[in-house]
């Protein structure tokens, strides 16, 4: 038993103290080893579930935001953010929680109609030949880019249309 163990059996009446186990040196070492390995793994586990708590909340964001958005998309009117005469009353309550998203960090980026550069971190799911195209443009969003307080949460998808010839 180690000093604090005997020390802690001095707090207790004599007839209650336990005593000293008559285990040697090495089993002692044994038992500590043991018991910093299972520390050890312990630490690893909670840090393990603090990263999967990110990623879970990342898949989450990812998941509303393009749910938002393409609600968003089915309620405006074409090339517009006004709301359809139909949606209108519904549309507040969505704007309200892509409100609360953004004070929260969360910023959702169509690319539609946007230039294209091949730099661009968007991923172009098809080169589509577009008549009346002079350079390379988002025609269309498959799914937005999310970020969160900076941090990419999701790639956007897209289709680049490209000038014919």
């Amino acid at each position: 038993m180690n000093t604090s163990g005997r020390f802690r059996q001095m707090l207790f009446p004599r007839e209650f103290r336990i005593p000293a186990t008559p285990w040697d040196a090495d089993v002692v070492a044994q038992f500590e080893r043991v018991a910093q390995l299972i520390t050890d793994r312990a630490r690893e586990l909670a840090q393990c579930r603090e990263s999967d708590s990110a990623a879970d909340r990342r898949a989450f964001l990812a998941e509303i935001g393009t749910g938002l958005w393409r609600l968003r998309q089915k309620m405006t009117q074409p090339g517009t953010n006004m709301p359809l005469e139909e949606m209108r009353r519904a549309y507040r309550h969505l704007e309200s929680v892509w409100d609360t998203l953004e004070k929260d960090g969360v910023k959702i980026y169509d690319h539609t109609g946007e230039n294209f550069d091949a730099g661009r971190s968007i991923k172009v799911l098809a080169y589509q030949p577009t008549p009346g195209l002079r350079r390379e443009r988002v025609t269309e969003t498959i799914k937005p880019t999310i970020y969160a307080k900076d941090d990419l949460v999701q790639m956007g998808e897209v289709i680049v249309g490209t000038p014919e010839n």
